[in-house]
């Protein structure tokens, strides 16, 4: 892997797109990570969670790379302090990805019947929401190209409403998921209760730092 500090060389954005590259993988492993889980194959729940747990480590040290690159002085058309902050929020994707693997691994749970389309629905728009963020991201060298202005700032600017929306949207499906989840309490385990409910924030996470780029991207255009 070439240093991120010869990236930087090229594009101050290069590097968060060789970390988000990452994050996607991390993002990736959720659908067949749930359809393992939901067909009760808990060696692949296993297996899946260790790729995650890999992929994420590998932004991790990216994300560390940056941090360190960012001490020499890296002339940046943006506020650093913003800049970090993408990173971080970038980085929190891959980490709640990480944490809904761990989760899983606790203890083999079922997937009750009455939760799975739901769920379902949830991981999928959770997973669109994140690639969508993803997708931002590796727009933003042309945003500098245009100095965050121009057709590709409205482009941008029409993305980042977009993924709001689909925030909005994924926190719907997550409530609906919760009061499904909360009306089977006298079905489940209580402890399988507590496990799902974690599992639930987590999908909502990942949504949620997703927004939280598109934020981050306007602030750098209406600077």
């Amino acid at each position: 892997m070439r240093s991120i500090l010869s990236l930087f060389s090229k594009s101050p954005f290069r590097p968060l797109v060789s970390h988000i590259e990452k994050v996607r993988a991390c993002v990736d492993q959720l659908k067949p990570l749930f359809a393992a889980l939901e067909g009760h194959d808990y060696q692949a729940v296993m297996d899946i969670s260790e790729v995650i747990i890999k992929f994420e480590h590998e932004a991790d040290s990216i994300k560390d790379q940056i941090r360190q690159s960012l001490a020499h002085s890296v002339f940046l058309p943006v506020d650093k302090r913003d800049f970090m902050h993408l990173l971080s929020a970038q980085d929190d994707i891959a980490d709640s990805v990480e944490d809904l693997a761990v989760l899983l691994r606790i203890k083999n749970i079922e997937t009750p019947d009455q939760i799975k389309e739901t769920l379902k629905n949830l991981v999928d728009h959770v997973i669109n929401t994140a690639h969508m963020a993803c997708d931002l991201i590796c727009e933003l060298d042309v945003l500098l190209e245009a100095s965050f202005g121009g057709a590709e700032a409205e482009k941008v600017e029409k993305a980042a409403s977009q993924l709001g929306t689909a925030e909005w949207e994924a926190d719907r499906k997550q409530f609906l998921l919760a009061q499904q989840l909360y009306s089977l309490d006298d079905q489940i385990k209580t402890a399988d209760l507590i496990l799902w409910n974690e599992v639930v924030k987590n999908l909502g996470a990942v949504a949620d730092k997703s927004e939280k780029i598109a934020k981050i991207l306007r602030l750098f255009i209406s600077n």
